[in-house]
This record gives structure tokens, C-alpha cells and sequence, in this order.
């Protein structure tokens, strides 16, 4: 198996340097299409896309939202829709997990969904609306853009157990990172590439904690990640009082523009979660990190070719699975 450091040296081949990457059918899981909706519902990525820019409208940074549910839905058994459903009776959900605390826009992806089943009933999945979503909220705030294969149908099977077990938690080292991500199948540089969606969005504070209060497990006051910046750490500690989980901070200072700052950000010592500022605890990442943060960095082209990978992540097509009706609800 492959050190850590041998993994930073694997990078993406044949990226261009353009905002924008096209990717070839190939590229796709099998049953994915870009042209998939072109006859059962043409009008299907226009309705996600007008929906996502009224809700930008009203706030830019909804946009981590809808990355943040793209990510959190193909980690955790496949890109099939499972982290919208609802708890039942006997059943706790994937948004129930510690992992997915504040996790926002499912009653948002519910309204899309409403749209879609109005103007062509049972045909588009509640997965390829959060792929669709999350390509459409990162170009409306500067970021690249990406061809987008749909064809995906919705899962089942939701439990908070599978999502704590497969998505990272925010106090993961940079060894754990590299472990988490490889078992999807991706290598180091695409895990730091990923990471830069933290460019966008939010946080609530019960992620931060640890990285102010408990970095060596001393639960104080003054246990705070000694490599961060000292100004930074104060004025977290101020919006993130100690015991506080609920508060809301931005995640990064252009927190509605998608942009290369949030590398320079972890470089300076201002990394908001303990996995951001792992990302420079190792020399070859740090030199990515480095890389990434250049005004002539691939950084764009490279998290657009790392969305289109992770959106092929363990897809039900076919007859697998179902389209449901409303995206909280199995049929």
C-alpha cells in the first residue's frame, strides 16, 4: 500500500486550465448520460437551475449548502439521494448522524422536486438533483463549471450509523483524511482538491470546537491548535464561545465567492476545522496547498474534474432503486 506521501504525488492528468471541464461519456458511470432527460424531461436542468438561482438570490451562500449535500450524499453509500429522507418510527436517517449537524437545503431540494414532478411526473431522480444543484450554486458564485450526467435513481436505505461510519469528521488528521478519501477512490491530491469547497458556506460551531477547546483532548479553554493563527483563534473563540454548538460562523472570509483564498487562508493559520489545517501538517500536501493557492493554479478545472468522479460514486440506474415522489419520503 501506498504512503501518504507517494498518494500527494499522484495528480490529475490531462486537466486544462479553463473554468470549465467537459467530461467524455466514458467519463460516466454506466447508465449515465448527459443526454439522459433530453426526451423524458428536456426541460429538467432549467428548472434546477432556475430554482437554485432564486434561492442564491435570497442568500449566495447557499451555495456550500448545496455542495455540502452532494458530498454528503455520495460518500455514504452512493450518490442515490438517501441523506434527504426522513427518520421513521423505527429507522434514524443519514441527517440524523453527528456527522450531518446543521446540514441545510433538503426542504430546498423538496421544492425543486415539486417543479419537476409537476412538469414530468415520476422521471427525474432526487439524486441527480443534488448533482445538478451543486454544479449549478458553485458556477452562480464564481467557481467552474462541469458537464453533468444524469440517469441516477434514489436508494431506499438511509441510516445515521452509514453516514458516521463513512464521512469524515472535522477532527480527522491528515492520515485519516487520506484513509477516508482513498476508500472511495480517491487519492490525496483530489482529497485536498475537495476540500477547497470549505472556499463556500458555513459552519455551525459544534465542528469548530475542537479545534479551540479540545485539540489535545483537554477540554480547556486554552487547548486550542497551536498552529493557528493567534488573532484568528481569538476571534473564533468569540463567535464560538467554549460549550456553544449551534452558532454559525462563515467558513471562509469570501465565504460567497468561490475562490482560491481558503488555501491561503490554511496557509496563513486560519484553517476553520482541524481537517483544514491537517492539510499542512504534511510537507507534499502542503506544497499542493501551496500550488493550488497560485493565481495560475488548475485548482478550478481540478475540483471540477473531482465532482464529476464523486457524482458516479455507487449509482443505482436502471431499475435499481426508484424515482421517488418527494425526496424526504420513499415511494
Amino acid at each position: 500500500m501506498a504512503s501518504p506521501n507517494v498518494c500527494l504525488l499522484l495528480v490529475l492528468v490531462s486537466l486544462m486550465c479553463s473554468a470549465t471541464f467537459s467530461a467524455g461519456e466514458s467519463t460516466y458511470a454506466t447508465g449515465l448520460s448527459e443526454s439522459f432527460y433530453d426526451t423524458s424531461c428536456p426541460q429538467a436542468a432549467s428548472i434546477v437551475d432556475a430554482y437554485v438561482t432564486k434561492y442564491l438570490q435570497k442568500d449566495r451562500n447557499f451555495a456550500g449548502a448545496f455542495n455540502r449535500l452532494q458530498f454528503h450524499d455520495c460518500w455514504v453509500g452512493g450518490c442515490d439521494g438517501s441523506v434527504l429522507l426522513n427518520s421513521t418510527a423505527t429507522n434514524q436517517a443519514e441527517r440524523e448522524a453527528h456527522v450531518n449537524f446543521g446540514l441545510r437545503g433538503v426542504a430546498e431540494v423538496d421544492e425543486i422536486k415539486a417543479a419537476l414532478e409537476y412538469a414530468c411526473p415520476g422521471v427525474v431522480s432526487c439524486a441527480d438533483i443534488l448533482i445538478l444543484a451543486a454544479r449549478d450554486a458553485t458556477v452562480k458564485v464564481g467557481g467552474p463549471t462541469w458537464t453533468v450526467a444524469t440517469g441516477r435513481r434514489d436508494g431506499v436505505q438511509s441510516t445515521d450509523l452509514m453516514a458516521d461510519t463513512n464521512l469524515p469528521f472535522p477532527v480527522l488528521n491528515f492520515s485519516g483524511l487520506v484513509a477516508n478519501f482513498a476508500a472511495k477512490g480517491f487519492n490525496a491530491r483530489e482529497m485536498i482538491t475537495l476540500s477547497g469547497a470549505h472556499t463556500i458556506g458555513r459552519s455551525h460551531c459544534n465542528g469548530i470546537l475542537p479545534h479551540l477547546y479540545n485539540f489535545t483532548g483537554k477540554d480547556d479553554v486554552t487547548d486550542t491548535d497551536p498552529a493557528m493563527d493567534k488573532e484568528f483563534s481569538v476571534l473564533l473563540k468569540t463567535l464560538c464561545p467554549q460549550g456553544n454548538r449551534t452558532n454559525t460562523i462563515f467558513i471562509d472570509s469570501t465565504a460567497n465567492h468561490f475562490d482560491r483564498l481558503y488555501y491561503k487562508n490554511v496557509l496563513g493559520g486560519r484553517g476553520v476545522f482541524i481537517t483544514d489545517s491537517a492539510l499542512i501538517t504534511d510537507p507534499g500536501s502542503k506544497k499542493v496547498v501551496r500550488s493550488l493557492a497560485k493565481r495560475s493554479s488548475t485548482f478550478f478545472s481540478e475540483f471540477a474534474a473531482a465532482m464529476v468522479k464523486m457524482g458516479n460514486l455507487g449509482v443505482l440506474t436502471g431499475t435499481q432503486g426508484e424515482i421517488r415522489k418527494t425526496c424526504q419520503f420513499v415511494n
